[in-house]
């Protein structure tokens, strides 16, 4: 086994994302551009996708041209890591497409052979004899290019050589094939208990397009993602926080349709946002087209894995509810205090049945709002409550103020069904919380958009001094996970150390 002693760290990676470029000249030049980019960010080691040098002439390795980026490793002290380049196999003179890892020293420690060709490539290359894992001053590499990267045996084979760093330079053409590949980075992460990276192409390439999507995983946490812009992705860059990573925001406000008067301020901003999302547009309850909303709601998360979506629950419409959920939707939300209905009426109960079918989650309006205010207190959900136990119902705002907060707490305590939002809420009612009906019946939730999220998550900063890591994470990231994400399995994320890479004494 390989291994190294020494300090314990962990590096920072980069991935270089750019058009495909033909001409190796200007390939080369982004490539240096590219690397001194980084090295200036600190990073440690940088990931070049296949074909990166273009139309490279081929040649045995090392030649003229990795010497070239040799040189510029060792002056800069990074690390080179790329998916592939035409290149010749030295005994026998074959023409391959080869990974490269080059030490920031300017030793081209290790070179793998690609496996799996497409139809139009096979004329042309002859593949490699297997998986190997590149012996390195980080620990073990394994570079897995093209449709290396998706096969399920050659995963198998690459898991029984324990790497510590996995680069898949796979190729995506659509958002669904990027948002699958970027899911089975961040799953492969997990598996491996260490770090995989995804490196993809962007642009025309060979009568193809490709939509690019790179994303570096640790353990099953997301250290970083790019979209189809030319971009060089720094691992937790400081710089570029988009996206907050270990976050679900539950309630995250999507505006498809008018905002409720008064509700909510809806100027867009740029910001961060969470990891993951659950998606509430609460101007459907008063929406006249509500059926073609839904459906431009559906379409928003359906190339989007971290995206879900609640729809409404309105009074009279439990049939169009059961359809939605059936289709996919997380659960549902309500405000039936809109269309002057007390929570026990008929047509809510109604609702009510057809979530407890599933059950998926209720979120529902509590405290002052547009409605009239006798429908504003949390207290009326008493009845319903006992009625669906199996039913999770979330109190968006857990009222919001006195004596809807005491309220919202009370139902709490009674059912164990009830979960407490805590967007616009002040922190002393969250603290209070928390110690009436503890972290797994608190959620994180943002309530708006960019600068609410912000706001919200500034807010609930204050907190993160005063509990353990494990409860930090549940309130603002594993409880509505697991609550309309469906997750399974153990999350690695609760850790409060991640397992660090080996640096050579």
């Amino acid at each position: 086994m390989f291994e190294w002693e020494g300090v314990a760290t962990t590096p920072r990676i980069a991935v270089s994302q750019g058009p495909y470029i033909r001409d190796l000249d200007a390939a080369l030049i982004r490539c240096f551009e590219h690397l001194r980019h980084a090295a200036s960010r600190g990073v440690d080691i940088m990931v070049f996708p296949e074909w990166f040098l273009g139309l490279n002439p081929v040649d045995v390795l090392p030649n003229r041209y990795t010497e070239r980026i040799s040189r510029v490793a060792r002056e800069l002290n990074v690390m080179v890591i790329a998916g592939s380049i035409r290149a010749l196999e030295p005994d026998t003179g074959r023409k391959q497409q080869r990974s490269l890892v080059i030490e920031s020293d300017g030793t081209l420690v290790g070179s793998h052979a690609k496996l799996l060709f497409h139809p139009t490539e096979r004329p042309w290359f002859e593949p490699g004899v297997g998986v190997f894992a590149i012996a390195s001053r980080w620990g073990r590499i394994i570079v897995l290019p093209g449709l290396d990267a998706l096969d399920p045996e050659i995963w198998h084979s690459a898991r029984e050589l324990t790497p510590d760093l996995v680069v898949m330079a796979a190729n995506p053409r659509t958002l669904s094939e990027r948002n699958a590949a970027q899911e089975l980075t961040i799953q492969r992460s997990q598996e491996i208990d260490g770090t995989v990276v995804l490196a993809p192409l962007l642009g025309r390439f060979s009568g193809s397009s490709y939509v690019g999507g790179a994303l570096i995983a640790h353990q099953g946490r997301m250290l970083g993602m790019a979209d189809d812009q030319e971009t060089v992705l720094i691992g937790g860059d400081p710089e570029a926080p988009l996206i907050q990573l270990g976050t679900t925001d539950a309630t995250a406000y999507l505006p498809l349709t008018p905002p409720l008067e008064g509700s909510l301020d809806v100027t867009r901003s740029m910001g961060p946002q969470a990891e993951r999302r659950v998606l509430v547009d609460w101007g459907m309850m008063a929406a006249t087209d509500v059926l073609n909303v839904v459906e431009e709601l559906f379409h928003v998360i359906r190339d989007n894995p971290r995206w879900t979506a609640l729809v409404p629950a309105r009074p009279g419409a439990s049939a169009h509810l059961r359809q939605w959920l059936d289709r996919g939707a997380a659960g549902a939300f309500a405000y039936p205090g809109l269309e002057r209905h007390f929570p026990w009426s008929d047509a809510i109960r109604q609702l009510g049945r057809e979530l407890s079918k599933t059950p998926k989650p209720l979120l529902v309006h509590s405290g002052p709002g547009p409605a009239p205010l006798r429908f504003d207190s949390p207290a009326l959900w008493d009845e319903f409550l006992m009625e669906f136990p199996a039913v999770p119902v979330i109190f968006q705002s857990m009222g919001q103020r006195p004596p809807y907060i005491e309220q919202a707490f009370v139902l709490a305590e009674r059912h164990p069904q009830v979960q407490l939002e805590t967007s616009r809420v002040p922190i002393g009612a969250i603290k209070e919380a928390l110690g009436t009906v503890g972290a797994d019946r608190l959620l994180f939730g943002s309530g708006g958009l960019a600068q609410d999220f912000q706001q919200e998550w500034e807010k609930l900063a204050h907190l993160e001094s005063e509990i353990s890591p494990e409860l930090f994470q549940k309130i603002v990231n594993l409880n509505a996970r697991h609550l309309f994400f469906h997750v399974q399995a153990p999350d690695r994320r609760t850790q409060s150390k991640v397992r660090s890479f080996r640096l050579p004494s």
